[in-house]
């Protein structure tokens, strides 16, 4: 047992080393540079003059793209033939003004189209979000957007919560999907790319005990087997690393679980990375979106100021090396209060502003990047 222990870490340091001397090839062409870099950060329920100054923030990190949500509670709140668009509006208004690229989320069931009080809950019609998402699409890609991310996070229960089990479900997220892409595609003469949502980590592969979260490896594998391939063009990945770093590779690090294959000592896999997945399934040539990455600077687990520049650092160089890598979207723009020191809650802190404005370590990180 012991010599099998000792065998498996050698062979994982031997991955490390072959991985961080590599030498980088070219990303995709698109992405180069600044050119792959964005933020979450524009909030569609704020006021008009608070859309523009967070646009104006991202903008001066110099980073070219902006996730927006476009919460379809928030816009059909008032019925299936209700439409409020004044937040996304301002909002997308706000990126459009700064010459911000615009990668729309669409998530959140209103009322009217679930049977739970929960708005996590999927729609009891898959056809009812389809028809959102297609309108969405008609309304939005006229005005230049060309990125649509259906759902976010469907692997946690607090994002897809079934109406049944309260659990996440893949066969009810690749009905969602199959449902949404072709109605998304015939809403515009433009070409567009459809996103499957952004998978959060949850360790290796398999599920936690109560079932409330999905291993997003596992969750993509089984996407691939209930036929989803079809049905996107980029796939969404959210490679949070806190409390290690990007260049720290492990089995459970959500960063090399997008490209390495873990291996036992006799050299077969017991551990296929998404690129695997997806190259196994015909999908080698669709790119990884990162839709959400990066760390809190408070809470648990978080990191220090200076390791989130760290982080930062490595995730923009490690991107750049990658073929298969689309833009990368760090989560998110400004702390969203003063930091305590008695319980921080992490989700606070992911920002690289701090809350009353001042710059974050990671922010000379980003403006760094031509």
């Amino acid at each position: 047992m012991v010599r099998t222990v000792v065998t498996r870490i050698l062979l994982l340091l031997a991955v490390m080393l072959m991985t961080l001397t590599v030498t980088p090839a070219s990303a995709a062409s698109s992405y180069v540079g600044r050119q792959g870099i964005g933020l979450n950060g524009i909030d569609f329920r704020a006021s008009s003059t608070v859309q523009r100054a967070q646009a104006a923030r991202i903008a001066g990190t110099g980073a070219a793209w902006v996730r927006i949500e476009i919460d379809w509670w928030w816009v059909q709140d008032g019925g299936p033939s209700s439409y409020n668009w004044a937040g996304p509006d301002g909002a997308v208004a706000a990126a459009r003004a700064r010459g911000l690229k615009i990668l729309l989320l669409i998530q959140k069931t209103p009322p009217w189209a679930r049977t739970t009080a929960d708005g996590s809950t999927p729609p009891t019609d898959p056809a009812a979000y389809a028809r959102f998402a297609a309108t969405t699409v008609a309304r939005y890609a006229p005005q230049g957007i060309r990125a649509f991310e259906v759902w976010n996070e469907p692997n946690l229960w607090m994002f897809w919560a079934d109406p049944v089990t309260g659990k996440p479900n893949v066969q009810g997220y690749v009905d969602l999907l199959r449902a949404a892409y072709p109605a998304m595609k015939a809403a515009t003469p433009y070409a567009i790319t459809v996103v499957a949502a952004g998978l959060s980590p949850w360790g290796t592969t398999g599920q936690s005990p109560e079932g409330h979260a999905i291993a997003p490896l596992t969750y993509l594998d089984q996407m691939y087997d209930l036929g989803a391939g079809g049905s996107f063009d980029a796939l969404g990945w959210h490679p949070y690393t806190a409390p290690a770093l990007p260049n720290d590779v492990a089995d459970w690090n959500a960063w090399s679980q997008m490209s390495i294959d873990f291996r036992n000592p006799d050299g077969s896999i017991y551990q296929k990375s998404a690129r695997t997945i997806m190259t196994e399934n015909g999908d080698a040539g669709k790119l990884i979106v990162m839709t959400e990455a990066g760390a809190a600077t408070a809470g648990d687990p978080s990191l220090t100021e200076q390791a989130q520049a760290t982080a930062y650092r490595q995730a923009v160089d490690l991107r750049l090396s990658y073929t298969w890598a689309g833009p990368i979207f760090f989560y998110e723009t400004t702390d969203r209060a003063p930091l305590t020191t008695v319980n921080p809650d992490k989700e606070n802190y992911f920002g690289v502003y701090r809350n009353d404005g001042s710059a974050k370590p990671a922010v000379a990180v980003l403006q760094s990047v031509r």
